[in-house]
C-alpha cells in the first residue's frame, strides 16, 4: 500500500509537471505577441505621419523626382515598415501565419484617416488664392508665375497681368502640386515687357488681377537689369629680360593683355556691376597712333556674351580658348592670347602678332551694342584708354643699359 501510495505520488507529480510546463510556454509567447495600443500609436507616429510631414515641408527641394511619384512610394514603403514592425502578419489565405486583428484594424485606420482628412478639409475650405514665387527659366528668357490656391478648382479662369505699361490677359488654371501646396502656373516671356534696367531705382511692379482679387509683388531687380551701361578697358604689359627677346636691352614688352568690363554703371571709377542675364556683342581693338593718323595694331575677333558664357573665334589658339565666364561674380573679361605669363596670370598676344609694333602712342577701345529690347537699337556703349610704347635709358656712358616701358596715359592727341 505504501508503495503503490509513493508511485501514484510520483506519477501525479510528473503529470503536474508535464501539464505545467506548456502552461508556462503558452503564457509567454502570448506576452511576446501583446503589443500596447501605445506603441502602436507611437510607431504610426514616426514610420507613417512623421515621413510625410517631412516630405511635406521638404519635399520641393528634391527636383530629381516628380512629388506625384515620390508621394505614394513614401505612403506604401511606410505601411510595409510599419506592418512588419508591429509583427500583423499576414491571413493564411495570403500564405501567411494568420494576422492580429485589433493591430490591423488601428493601423489601417490611421492610414486611412491620413488620406481622407486632406481631402475632406480640401473640398470643405478652398484656400484664398495668394500670389507666389516668381521663378525664371534657367537663361532668363522668361518666367513663371505661381498663384497658389489649395483645393482651388482646375478649370481655367482668365488673369490679367500687368507689368509696368504692358499687360496681358492670360488662362489660369490651378492644376499643379508641389510641397506648398496646389498652385497655377502662368509664364511670360521677359523681353514682352522688358523697358530698362530695374536696378538701381526702377524696379518692375508685377500685378495679377482674377476677378475683383488684386494680387502685387516686386520682382527681382537683379534679374531685370539686362542692359550694359558702363564699359571699361585696360591693358598690361608682358616684360621680359632675355637677351633672346630683348637683344641688348635689360628688359623689353613681348606682348600685351587685353582686359574689358561691362555691366552695370556703379559711383567712381569702380568696376561695372554685373549682369548674369545680359545678352551683347563686344568688339575690342588696339590702336597706334593719334587719334588724325591711327591704324589698327590688335583687331580681337568679335565676342559674343550670352548667359554668363563668352565666345569667340580663336583662330586655332592665337586668341586663347575661345570661350570663358563673365558676369557671374564680376564684369571682368579677359581677352586671351596665345602665351601665358606668370606674372600677370593671364595670356598676352605677343608683339610679333601686332599688326603696328613701334614705339608711340597706343590705344585700346572696347565697344558693346546689344540688340532690342535690352537697349535701343543702334546704341553703343565704349571705353577707351591710352599707352606709351618707349625706350627708356639709351645713350650716356652706358648705351647699352636701356629698357622698354609701357605707360597708361591719358591721350595720344598729336
Amino acid at each position: 500500500m505504501s508503495n503503490g501510495g509513493l508511485l501514484q505520488k510520483a506519477i501525479e507529480q510528473q503529470a503536474a509537471d508535464d501539464v505545467d510546463g506548456p502552461i508556462t510556454v503558452i503564457a509567454e509567447n502570448i506576452s511576446e505577441e501583446e503589443v500596447p495600443i501605445s506603441k502602436v500609436i507611437t510607431t504610426l507616429f514616426v514610420g507613417a505621419l512623421l515621413p510625410m510631414i517631412v516630405l511635406m515641408w521638404f519635399g520641393i527641394y528634391l527636383d530629381f523626382i516628380s512629388l506625384n511619384l515620390l508621394y505614394p512610394i513614401v505612403f506604401i514603403a511606410s505601411i510595409i515598415i510599419v506592418w512588419r514592425y508591429l509583427r500583423i502578419g499576414l491571413p493564411a489565405s495570403l500564405g501567411g501565419a494568420g494576422m492580429h486583428p485589433i493591430r490591423a484594424i488601428v493601423v489601417a485606420g490611421g492610414y486611412l484617416v491620413m488620406i481622407l482628412i486632406p481631402l475632406i478639409l480640401g473640398n470643405i475650405l478652398v484656400g484664398e488664392m495668394s500670389l507666389g514665387e516668381v521663378e525664371f527659366s534657367d537663361d532668363g528668357s522668361s518666367m513663371e508665375i505661381k498663384i497658389r490656391q489649395n483645393s482651388g478648382s482646375s478649370d481655367p479662369v482668365d488673369a490679367l497681368v500687368s507689368i509696368g505699361d504692358w499687360s496681358s490677359m492670360e488662362s489660369l488654371a490651378i492644376d499643379k502640386e508641389d510641397g506648398f501646396g496646389d498652385y497655377g502656373g502662368i509664364t511670360i516671356t521677359v523681353s514682352e515687357f522688358y523697358q530698362s534696367n530695374a536696378l538701381p531705382s526702377n524696379p518692375y511692379t508685377l500685378t495679377v488681377t482674377v476677378d475683383d482679387l488684386v494680387m502685387s509683388t516686386t520682382i527681382d531687380s537683379a534679374k531685370l537689369s539686362r542692359t550694359i551701361t558702363d564699359v571699361q578697358s585696360s591693358t598690361a604689359a608682358a616684360f621680359s629680360t632675355d637677351s633672346d627677346d630683348c637683344g641688348t636691352k635689360d628688359s623689353c614688352v613681348v606682348g600685351v593683355v587685353l582686359t574689358a568690363w561691362a555691366g552695370l554703371d556703379t559711383l567712381g571709377d569702380n568696376p561695372p556691376s554685373p549682369m548674369a542675364l545680359a545678352e551683347y556683342a563686344l568688339q575690342a581693338t588696339m590702336y597706334y597712333g593719334g587719334s588724325s593718323s591711327r591704324s589698327v595694331a590688335i583687331s580681337y575677333p568679335p565676342v559674343t556674351v550670352i548667359d554668363t558664357i563668352a565666345t569667340w573665334d580663336s583662330e586655332g589658339g592665337k586668341y586663347g580658348g575661345g570661350s570663358t565666364i563673365v558676369g557671374d561674380f564680376g564684369s571682368e573679361l579677359t581677352l586671351e592670347g596665345s602665351v601665358s605669363d606668370v606674372m600677370l596670370n593671364a595670356k598676352y598676344i605677343p608683339i610679333a602678332d601686332w599688326e603696328e609694333n613701334n614705339y608711340g602712342c597706343y590705344s585700346f577701345e572696347v565697344s558693346i551694342t546689344q540688340d532690342e529690347p535690352w537697349a535701343s537699337a543702334g546704341s553703343v556703349v565704349m571705353h577707351t584708354s591710352f599707352y606709351e610704347y618707349a625706350e627708356e635709358g639709351a645713350g650716356g656712358d652706358n648705351p647699352n643699359n636701356t629698357d622698354e616701358s609701357w605707360t597708361k596715359v591719358t591721350s595720344c592727341d598729336d
